[in-house]
């Protein structure tokens, strides 16, 4: 008896003994990523990022098997680890994910885009490096000839939150070929709406925080004086309080913004397999909910099909909620059958 009574307390140390309910728990890896498309970036950012990477909980065992993968994207000041560390609600990504195992499983992969200035925004910057082509292309490369994925563009995702939704739409928009889903959470940044629009109070004032990120990664490769001049912006205020517009910033700008991006040529959003963007009615940024919604109407008028849901909170205090009932199961659902051929029937 007492020796029984050990091996069943070694398997319940090992986790090989669980209840018949409880998933089976995936891993998370962390990898360095020396980017060739970040050197020589005008911040001095380091070209080594970060990679924390969940594996699904049969990844160990089927050695044969290859899986779908979605790219997540953290927004501005944040960090992939506060996904699994709890900070939102309690969250706990890894687990999120091996409760959907049933459904589908995927690879899921969080690059660490911060920097001192709170953000990347993703995009190919003067100032940052070349952001766009890190992730959409050595990062992808990296990541299918390091695990064994399924390397087709059906099996791809990507997804954020804020700046990291802004980094989803603006990419997939740039790289259907590569990705074939994308699913945006509270995006910020899409077009010249709400506290963006020429007449936002916004432009009264010195960028702070995320607006000056995102004019840093969208300044001209004039600006030199990365740390003590003031990054161009498409609106200022005059001596009389009147705020005019700056034309040449406005146009280099719209270059990025996803809104001008969807409404100048739909075509490559066409090609996307499937859409989905969230907001909350309550967001303190008014260009979050304004421009999801801006940018799900002009999905509709060029005849592209998405799913856009508007939900009651605010930024991020539905975060936990909007991952475990609405993100993960978006792609566990699209994914599930993306192996197939033909799978995807937008060219």
């Amino acid at each position: 008896m007492m020796r029984l009574l050990v091996l069943l307390s070694c398997l319940l140390c090992t986790g090989m003994l669980y209840s018949p309910g409880a998933a089976a728990q995936g891993s998370i890896i962390v990898e360095t990523l020396h980017s060739r498309a970040l050197r020589g970036n005008r911040i001095g950012d380091t070209p080594d990022r970060k990679i924390t990477v969940h594996l699904p909980a049969s990844y160990g065992r089927d050695s044969a098997r290859r899986y779908p993968v979605v790219y997540l994207l953290h927004g501005a000041t944040s960090d992939p680890k506060e996904w699994l560390d709890g900070t939102y609600q309690g969250l706990d990504l890894g687990v999120a994910v091996d409760r959907l195992a049933g459904q589908a499983e995927y690879i899921v992969v969080m690059p660490m885009a911060d920097n001192r200035f709170g953000g990347s925004f993703y995009v190919n910057s003067a100032a940052f490096g070349r952001w766009e082509d890190f992730i959409a292309k050595e990062l992808v490369r990296f990541v299918d000839a390091n695990f064994r994925t399924l390397p087709v563009r059906q099996s791809r995702g990507l997804a954020g939150q804020s700046m990291g939704g802004f980094g989803a739409l603006y990419l997939a928009g740039r790289h259907a070929d590569t990705f074939g889903h994308v699913y945006a959470m509270s995006p910020c940044c899409l077009g010249f709406v709400g506290d963006l629009a020429m007449d936002g109070e916004r432009w009264r004032h010195e960028p702070r925080g995320w607006l000056r990120a995102m004019a840093m990664a969208f300044a001209p490769d004039t600006l030199r004086d990365v740390d003590t001049a003031p990054p161009p912006l498409p609106f200022v205020a005059g001596p009389d309080g009147r705020i005019r517009q700056v034309a040449a910033i406005v146009q280099a700008w719209q270059r990025y913004l996803p809104l001008n991006q969807l409404a100048h040529d739909p075509s490559p959003y066409r090609r996307l397999c499937s859409i989905a963007l969230d907001a909350g009615l309550q967001d303190e940024i008014p260009s979050v909910t304004l421009g999801a919604a801006a940018f799900s109407q002009e999905l509709e008028r060029a005849g592209i099909a998405r799913t856009f849901e508007e939900f009651t909170g605010t930024h991020t205090d539905h975060t936990r909620e909007r991952f475990e009932t609405s993100v993960l199961p978006f792609f566990a659902r699209v994914l599930a059958t993306q192996d197939q051929p033909g799978a995807c029937k937008r060219k």
